[in-house]
């Protein structure tokens, strides 16, 4: 049966620290393309770095953006073919915590970046988050403003240390869990979104779009954000480095990041069967 379809994380599966893809990965996914399969990047990250990202591997295909918050095409009138943004209540509350705590969490619009006091110099941002970083005093307010206005806000991300981390996304789980997603994207961060986004049922929304079934999608990654599509794929693929719920719900495991893992998985499931 030939793979239609191909979604691929960017951090940890298809680049690694916050590095363009190699030319290996660029070489892969043309050879992909050029068989007839749609490529799309399904990131965490904003719609400006993932479409530098989606640019490197000379795509033009939809990107799936803030977890599948937006999803939005790369050309033409760059139309949104999906968005939602956090709801208020739940996340107010997320934010509360983190000013009570002087927790690092940032929020983001489609095109800023609100956060308050930060350790991490402007390049770590650039690197990993490709948006404009606009610190504000008070990020409660910044968010009852945008709310106002009806900017969505399209998700939070905390950076802190990895045990850290753990703790936080536990705490939030029991605390907003049934009204927010709160997932692991790195060791390093935390995100929220909206129940109701993933990168799964972006994937789903994208396969109908392009009238492909499910069957015929291949999704690969390797933190907790990327399970919802990995599961609900045809062909759900973890790379070796992959967290430990992640390998365990892949059906197949690719070579880790270092090794472009994401090579093996067009040359075995798409170039091989073509």
């Amino acid at each position: 049966m030939p793979y239609r379809l191909l979604a691929l994380d960017l951090d940890g599966t298809t680049v690694e620290d916050g590095r363009l893809p190699g030319q290996a990965v660029r070489q892969a996914v043309a050879a992909a393309t050029a068989a007839g399969v749609h490529v799309i990047v399904a990131t965490g990250r904003p719609y400006v770095s993932a479409r530098r990202y989606g640019a490197a591997l000379d795509l033009c295909t939809p990107l799936i953006c803030f977890q599948g918050a937006l999803i939005k095409e790369c050309g033409g009138e760059a139309r949104t073919l999906f968005t939602e943004g956090v709801p208020p209540a739940p996340f107010a509350e997320v934010i509360a915590l983190a000013q009570a705590r002087r927790l690092e969490l940032n929020i983001y619009t489609e095109d800023t970046i609100y956060h308050g006091p930060t350790i991490h110099a402007p390049e770590f941002y650039d690197r990993w988050f490709g948006l404009d970083a606009q610190p504000v005093p008070n990020l409660e307010e910044t968010f009852a403003g945008l709310v106002a206005a009806g900017q969505p806000v399209l998700k939070g991300l905390f950076i802190n240390e990895e045990t850290a981390s753990e703790r936080l996304t536990a705490e939030l789980q029991v605390q907003v869990g049934d009204r927010l997603t709160v997932m692991r994207s790195h060791p390093l961060f935390v995100e929220v979104t909206s129940p109701n986004v993933s990168k799964g049922k972006a994937l789903a929304f994208l396969a109908d779009w392009y009238g492909i079934p499910r069957a015929e999608t291949i999704a690969v990654g390797d933190s907790g954000n990327d399970l919802s599509m990995i599961e609900w794929a045809g062909l759900g693929v973890a790379v070796a480095n992959a967290t430990p719920e992640v390998l365990a719900a892949a059906d197949w495991i690719a070579p880790p990041v270092s090794e472009n893992g994401v090579v093996a998985v067009i040359e075995r499931f798409i170039l091989s069967a073509t």
